[in-house]
């Protein structure tokens, strides 16, 4: 239970970050911030997170957590922080725009990384098979971003519009295929209960 706090202001200050992202990129780009209470939402989250390290200081100690495990638990936080990053911009670029793929996907990867974060099994089993399945998703969309006809807000998008898009296809690949071999280490399946400690 210790883990918790330190974990919960990684997390929050991480996700507070991406929120800002697009409020970031529609200043720039217009001169003027949006709606400053959507905005206020990452300044907020940071400050929390912040204050919940500050509060569990003591408790962090990467060392009782196997690397492995914390492979895993980075890749599951950099998927949620993405899906704050995908919710700040439909409501700040896109018209209040709410629901995406990663807004069904928050709550479920939430529970797996907290499962994760008490070394329960079923976060064990269910975050390998999630991190195989989209490993196996992302590298079926790279194959098919080369010869798809891809569409943006203004129509087709440009040449390095694909370029953005495979890239970040390419990043979630990888962060998901690593998650897949760091959660099939034998040290991982030991702080999970699922393999005997020599």
């Amino acid at each position: 239970m210790t883990r918790l706090l330190p974990v919960s202001g990684i997390l929050a200050v991480g996700m507070g970050i991406a929120w800002l992202i697009p409020a970031s990129a529609a200043w720039l780009g217009r001169g003027s911030l949006p709606d400053y209470a959507v905005v206020m939402v990452g300044p907020a989250l940071i400050l929390g997170g912040v204050l919940a390290l500050w509060r569990g200081f003591r408790e962090l100690r990467p060392d009782l957590i196997p690397a492995p495990v914390r492979a895993a638990m980075i890749g599951n936080a950099l998927f949620l922080s993405f899906c704050a990053l995908e919710l700040s911009d439909g409501l700040i670029r896109q018209g209040g725009r709410i629901f995406y793929w990663t807004s069904i996907l928050f709550l479920p990867a939430l529970v797996v990384l907290y499962g994760q974060v008490l070394a329960r099994r079923w976060a064990w089993w269910t975050a390998r098979v999630a991190a195989g399945l989209l490993t196996v998703w992302f590298v079926g969309f790279l194959l098919i971003i080369p010869f798809a006809h891809l569409k943006g807000d203004g129509g087709a998008i440009p040449w390095w519009g694909r370029i953005y898009v495979t890239g970040v296809t390419l990043a979630f690949a990888s962060v998901s295929a690593y998650a897949f071999r760091s959660l099939g280490r034998t040290e991982c399946r030991e702080y999970y209960g699922l393999a005997h400690r020599v």
